[in-house]
């Protein structure tokens, strides 16, 4: 016989002892054989119901370990009930001193178990109990997908300035001449421009435990802040303004857009056409059109009087690079809004890289020994020559259309 059955057995044997037990102590009181009920009281069934708890309990460790009771919510046992009974009831404590001729214990009701209830995620479950799914690295909006650097020729410099010589005037006399006739005189002035070297630069500061405990953050940094530093160059590129630790941006030195349509029914088409005339006119051949992408849809929607599009279909639902006067559209939001930029974009300017964009990790630094921090830095240094500021025209569009309907 196992273990389990033996001690039921056993639990079982005693539970009819005590009750044999009790009736024989309520015949005796009947009797009046107070000997016989003193005798229970005091040693018989004190014995009788601590041996009932102790094989109870050890019969609840053994139905523990094999998981008879899954599910259930254990409560106390009958043996912790049943002594628990014997030592609080006040009739029975009343009997006992002999003040009392008989005691009854109510058991109704009782159980070895609660009943167990339902179950839920919430309700029952703590912590990772079910494990999550992980997606490896981290999500993070997108930056521009291009940078202006991509469109302009880019060098590199070893100095801290760079300079190149710029005809600035040309006084042009030339013309056909007599036979002894004095030939006319031409002059020009030469003037050396400079393109100073100009440092973009961030850094954040972090504990060594997040750089080391969180997975991926070292690819996350030298991928993120690089992207940050590119944003910044687009704009000094457009649109710096050539003052403090600026560069001076193309925008600031190109020709400006100069509107002769006179037309009442100008668009947007009609102004980009002048501007590529306008550089054309300087002898320049005009290889980019840079817009931000709400003008580029802008020009998408333009409809002529009957109600076509006037962008051609392969370039407003197809794969085909869209293109003005055989000019290329390129739509980035480095450019504002409202602006359009038309230029030769591969002769006009170059940017020269002195320290091209890094991310370099320092542990001293301030007070970062002592704080377990890390200062990861992000910086460029970099110069912009606009060689031919005339081979690039900037206009507004809101300006221009007013301007072409007068």
């Amino acid at each position: 016989m196992e273990v389990k059955e033996l001690l039921e057995t056993k639990l079982n044997k005693l539970g009819e002892d005590i009750d044999a037990k009790i009736n024989s102590a309520t015949e005796a009181q009947k009797t009046n054989l107070y000997g016989e009920l003193d005798k229970l009281k005091a040693n018989e069934l004190t014995a009788l119901t601590t041996n009932y708890a102790e094989i109870q309990k050890q019969l609840d460790a053994i139905s523990a370990k094999t998981n008879r009771i899954a599910g259930a919510e254990r409560g106390k046992t009958f043996g912790e009930i049943f002594t628990e009974k014997l030592n609080n009831d006040a009739a029975f404590k009343a009997f006992r001193a002999r003040s009392a001729k008989s005691a009854q214990i109510d058991f109704n009701g009782v159980s070895m178990f609660s009943k167990a209830g339902d179950m839920s995620t919430s309700g029952n479950l703590t912590g990772d109990v079910i494990a999550p799914d992980r997606i490896p690295g981290i999500i993070f909006d997108p930056d521009r997908a291009q940078h202006v650097r991509d469109f302009i020729p880019t060098a590199s410099t070893s100095s801290n300035v760079v300079y190149y010589v710029r005809e600035s005037a040309f006084e042009d006399n030339t013309a056909t001449v007599g036979e002894s006739s004095t030939k006319p005189q031409s002059d020009f002035d030469l003037t050396q421009e400079e393109a100073p070297v100009r440092k973009i630069a961030t850094y954040v500061r972090m504990s060594e435990e997040m750089l080391n405990d969180v997975a991926g953050m070292t690819g996350y940094l030298t991928a993120r802040l690089p992207k940050k530093l590119r944003l910044i160059e687009d704009n000094q590129i457009l649109y710096g303004n050539g003052l403090g630790q600026n560069l001076e941006g193309i925008t600031e030195v190109a020709s400006a857009y100069v509107d002769s349509l006179a037309d009442a029914n100008v668009n947007r088409f009609d102004v980009l056409v002048k501007a590529i005339a306008q550089v054309r006119a300087d002898e320049y051949f005009a290889n980019a059109i840079m817009v931000n992408p709400a003008d580029w849809y802008n020009l998408l929607l333009i409809k002529s009087a009957e109600g076509d599009y006037l962008m051609p279909e392969s370039a407003r639902f197809g794969g085909q690079a869209p293109r003005v006067a055989g000019v290329p559209i390129i739509a980035n939001t480095a450019v504002t809004s409202g602006d359009f930029l038309v230029g030769d974009f591969a002769q006009g300017v170059q940017l020269f890289d002195r320290l091209q964009s890094n991310i370099r990790f320092f542990d001293q630094d301030q007070d970062n020994a002592i704080k377990n921090l890390v200062t990861v830095v992000a910086e460029e240094r970099l110069a912009l020559a606009t060689y031919r500021p005339t081979a690039f025209v900037y206009g507004t569009f809101a300006a221009a259309l007013a301007n072409g309907s007068a």
